[in-house]
């Protein structure tokens, strides 16, 4: 019988386990994988390290403070990310303060200054808005009361809660349309890329004041190294982790989670289960629906997640490909080409790819003396789909495909950095079907529930912590329908209050 048995050693799961364990529970982490850190974590091949997941994360400050609340004191070492964002109407950095990257927008758009001036005004309001966490649920007033950079938003609480409401169901592309009027503008404001605006202005408050206020970081040596501290904190305490451990089944007994079922046959026992799996995963998949009569299941299927993407690892020889062209160590391109028509999935060359300079913010993860890079671009869970036979089972002829859509990425990406084929030394390529059997989320999202304005009516509560079953908590990006903290930040604040939870606290 253990106090607690958490579902997935990502990075919720883990830091919910180590604050666990450090109060003295008996905590039990299950792990389907055979390491612990979830997507965030990296992979090696032919002396490269490359990133399953996330590249960096934002509000440093916040992580460390999570981490140490867990009992983890080692000192890490941040720097700020760097993005570009490219296309045939513009080159901008946008990884900068807000008054800069309209100075520079009204520069290079000076028939659109007033209109970007009121439209940089609205975006100010939203964020100053968007940093109110308390007002979302009440399990944002932890976050509230550790403080968010920023001032409190002025006026009655009846107030502030009717403007963030307000901004939740405004779409950002109605404020664009009412104060822009070139595309790629509208575009680079809407997405931070090229693509259409399809966030509320509550989501692209969040999305910029991240971007160019508070930064974007990356930790020393790489986003791995919580995982690991978390890991290493966890067995300390005296915690037991088994990799290589997949649960089928979580077990209920009159109304409330009281263990799991194993892959292999046992029952483990607990008085609290903590699920590190998405919530969808969870819910569909890992609940019986019998033994959660009381819940909408139909509506949980129903409210879309993020999508899915194509992700290509290089490691390249030197001085083979010139990459002096990227002026940020990522860069969000769009060449231009197509007919007009909507892209098909693998028509890379028509869509938006990002370029991570990944030897450059990770040379520690690189050989000496060689360059590496990941590219990647969203892509449908269902166009390989058909591919899948069972978990880790493919079809005769998945790898060629595999590597021909690989290769189209690249080629796309060589548009932006001539010569980039013919440097290649090593490839890898993970596709949506690798996220939903290696990364373990629902149909292979990547980034949390959907960002599309209007998408979470079906979930009015924006922390998913506590779930409608008794005895079950959720932890992991997933856990909240906002990354209101960035992906990594949000799965590590969730795993901190399912512990708080148990450990009532909260």
């Amino acid at each position: 019988m253990y106090d607690v048995i958490v579902i997935g050693a990502g990075l919720g799961g883990l830091l919910a386990a180590a604050r666990l364990a450090s109060a003295g529970r008996r905590v039990l982490v299950l792990e389907k994988k055979a390491l612990a850190g979830g997507t965030s974590y990296v992979f090696r091949r032919g002396g490269y390290s490359f990133p399953m997941g996330p590249l960096s994360f934002s509000f440093p400050g916040r992580v460390r403070s999570m981490l140490a609340a867990a009992g983890v004191d080692r000192a890490l070492a941040f720097r700020r990310s760097t993005f570009e964002v490219r296309t045939p109407a513009l080159d901008v950095v946008i990884s900068r303060s807000l008054a800069d990257l309209q100075a520079e927008l009204g520069a290079l758009f000076p028939a659109e200054r007033d209109g970007l001036a009121r439209f940089f005004a609205a975006l100010r309001a939203a964020i100053d808005v968007s940093k109110d966490m308390d007002l979302w649920h009440p399990d944002f007033r932890e976050v509230s009361t550790a403080g968010l950079d920023g001032p409190p938003v002025k006026g009655s609480a009846a107030d502030r809660t009717r403007a963030l409401s307000e901004l939740s169901g405004t779409p950002a592309a109605a404020v664009l349309d009412a104060h822009i009027g070139d595309p790629a503008l509208r575009s680079l404001l809407g997405s931070m890329g090229s693509g259409p605006p399809v966030m509320s202005m509550l989501n692209l408050a969040l999305m910029w004041n991240v971007m160019a206020e508070e930064g974007i970081w990356f930790p020393e040596p790489g986003v791995h190294v919580l995982a690991d501290l978390l890991r290493e904190r966890f067995a300390a305490a005296g915690g037991e982790l088994r990799l290589g451990t997949p649960v089928s089944r979580v077990v209920v007994k009159d109304g409330r989670a009281a263990g799991v079922l194993t892959a292999s046959g046992d029952v483990l026992e607990a008085a609290w289960v903590v699920s590190n799996a998405d919530y969808k995963t969870t819910f569909l998949e890992l609940v019986a629906a019998a033994d959660v009569p009381h819940i909408d299941l139909d509506g949980v299927r129903r409210v879309p997640y993020t999508g899915s993407e194509l992700c290509v690892y290089l490691g390249l020889r030197p001085g083979a490909v010139d990459l002096s062209a990227m002026r940020a160590e990522h860069l969000l391109y769009h060449g231009g080409a197509g007919s007009g028509g909507r892209p098909g999935p693998a028509d890379f060359a028509a869509r938006e790819i990002e370029i991570c300079h990944w030897s450059r913010k990770a040379p520690a993860l690189t050989p000496p003396g060689r360059e590496s890079l990941v590219i990647r671009a969203d892509f449908p869970f269902a166009a390989l789909e058909p591919w899948r036979l069972g978990e880790k089972k493919r079809r005769e002829g998945y790898a060629g495909r595999k590597k021909e859509l690989a290769m189209k990425l690249v080629r796309a990406a060589e548009a932006a950095l001539p010569g980039l084929s013919g440097a290649i030394e090593v490839m890898e390529a993970a596709t949506p079907l690798t996220y939903r059997d290696w990364g373990g989320r629902f149909e292979g999202s990547v980034a949390g529930w959907s960002w599309a304005s209007g998408s979470m009516a079906a979930l009015p509560r924006k922390i998913l912590v506590r779930s409608p079953l008794a005895g079950l908590l959720a932890a992991g990006a997933y856990a909240s329908t906002e990354l209101f903290l960035g992906g990594v930040p949000t799965a590590l604040y969730t795993g901190g209050l399912a512990a708080d939870i148990i450990l009532n606290r909260a």
